[in-house]
């Protein structure tokens, strides 16, 4: 719901609500919105609590990145049709996860990508996010990618590297599950680094030639 539909919604309450808006662009507004919750709910230490444990795994996953020797390209696809590379967080998770964004940064939104320009990025890495999806979903949207000419000869899948993520609680929604999501984009990005860091139903991992498997 937009801050317009709050206002407008709320405008004929006997007594004016407080509002709280949260729209977060980077992983640091989501440990900050955490904290507001927590000063207006009376509830700062169990938010200080939370916040340094996301802290400490986001710490953890960017230290033992800067030990990679290579960083991958990889190309992040928040919609098939249109085809759309993540915004804000996204290619933010990428950069700390140890990778190189084809598209996108974290200054940016999410904008349409040509099907050319995704081919000439040459990415080593392909994690499809149809934005709000869990996994099952999205799989049903990947003919609009697997058909495409030129797939097939892409590193990434020719490497065996292109993912399906449950980006519904994973990439999409800007609160705290974020933090697995970087968790898991590491484990995709430097599998040589991460181990385990993937949840049951988290993800798939798709081979060249389109058939499923697991991450």
């Amino acid at each position: 719901m937009s801050s317009r539909q709050v206002a407008e919604s709320t405008a004929n309450m006997e007594k004016e609500p407080t509002v709280l808006s949260l729209d977060p662009q980077y992983l640091g507004d989501v440990l900050e919105d955490v904290r507001r919750v927590g000063r207006a709910t009376g509830s700062e230490s169990v938010a200080e609590q939370v916040t340094a444990r996301m802290q400490g795994r986001i710490d953890a996953v960017t230290q033992r990145a800067e030990l990679a020797d290579i960083h991958p390209r990889v190309l992040h696809l928040e919609w098939t049709d249109p085809l759309m590379c993540g915004g804000h967080w996204v290619p933010e998770m990428v950069e700390l996860a140890g990778g190189t964004n084809c598209f996108g940064d974290k200054e940016m939104g999410s904008f349409p990508l040509e099907w050319e320009a995704v081919v000439e990025s040459q990415p080593e890495v392909i994690v499809v996010m149809p934005c709000g999806f869990e996994v099952p979903r999205a799989m049903e949207d990947l003919p609009l990618l697997t058909e495409k000419e030129g797939w097939n000869a892409l590193p990434a899948v020719q490497n065996d590297r292109v993912y399906v993520i449950d980006a519904s609680n994973y990439t999409s929604r800007s609160g705290p599950r974020l933090v697995t999501g970087l968790e898991i984009l590491a484990e995709m990005i430097h599998p040589e680094l991460f181990s385990g860091m993937i949840p049951e139903a988290g993800a798939r991992r798709i081979y060249g030639s389109g058939r499923g498997g697991s991450a």
